[in-house]
């Protein structure tokens, strides 16, 4: 679990401050610099440029002053264990920019609301926002990593489509209406949807398609060939066949186990 020790948003401290804890704050610290910094990691000063972040680990020194005006939102937490750094991969003790810190801003908002009021359940909410938080992060910085802050026009219109093909998968989708989405052509289309998400359209489509169709099948108990065109298949025997290759059994079979999964 993870739990707020402290936090602010949009904190400004006086033009030049410095902070300065030689054996850190005891917790980890994660840090949204909205404004230039300069922060000194394993004896190195390194100027940062404004919407930096970084996570400092337990025990990390922290050392950080404005080149001149001071903003920041920040989270002192607590973790039961180190996993979440792996988990979520996330870069300790390094300045990084993630593609749009926008939402990764609104969550921090959201923690720091959180934490003035303390509702009811405040403890478990706070646990998953602040997982929210590593996880929008996350994805940000996949996104930079994939050099998206020149191409982040071309990643929403792509991030919209994919949105558009995955909650419509009744839809008889081709590669052609697939790529008129972006008003690309089909070959690069692919290329790009498989370069930002690491899987082709046709075969996220398909697991999509299958993931329904097994829950008409088991929970909703329709009939094969019901399941299969709602859930985007024309051709009977191309779902049997490919659910069979997918899931080990046929449709039928499937819909008389007793799990709901298989």
């Amino acid at each position: 679990m993870l739990k707020i020790n402290y936090c602010d948003y949009n904190h400004s401290n006086p033009d030049y401050d410095q902070i300065y804890r030689p054996l850190g704050s005891g917790d980890y610290l994660f840090l949204f610099f909205i404004t230039p910094m300069k922060i000194k990691i394993e004896n190195n000063t390194i100027l940062s440029k404004e919407n930096a972040f970084i996570l400092f680990p337990k025990g990390a020194p922290q050392e950080y002053r404005a080149v001149k005006k001071f903003k920041n939102s920040f989270l002192h937490f607590s973790a039961d264990d180190d996993d979440f750094i792996e988990k979520y991969n996330i870069p300790v003790n390094q300045i990084v920019y993630p593609s749009n810190t926008e939402p990764i801003n609104d969550i921090f908002k959201q923690i720091y609301v959180e934490f003035c009021v303390k509702n009811i359940h405040y403890i478990e909410k706070a646990d998953c926002l602040i997982k929210q938080l590593f996880i929008e992060f996350s994805r940000q910085l996949q996104s930079s990593s994939y050099g998206l802050n020149k191409n982040f026009n071309l990643f929403e219109q792509f991030h919209k489509a994919r949105v558009e093909i995955l909650t419509n998968i009744e839809k008889d989708w081709t590669a052609e209406s697939m790529s008129s989405l972006t008003n690309l052509g089909t070959s690069q289309f692919y290329k790009y949807y498989q370069h930002f998400f690491s899987r082709s359209p046709k075969s996220e489509l398909l697991e999509a398609r299958i993931t329904k169709a097994k829950y008409l099948l088991k929970v909703d108990g329709l009939p094969v060939n019901q399941a299969a065109t709602l859930s985007g298949f024309n051709n009977l025997s191309h779902f049997s066949r490919y659910f069979k290759k997918t899931c080990g059994i046929t449709p039928l079979e499937y819909s008389k186990t007793k799990s709901v999964d298989k």
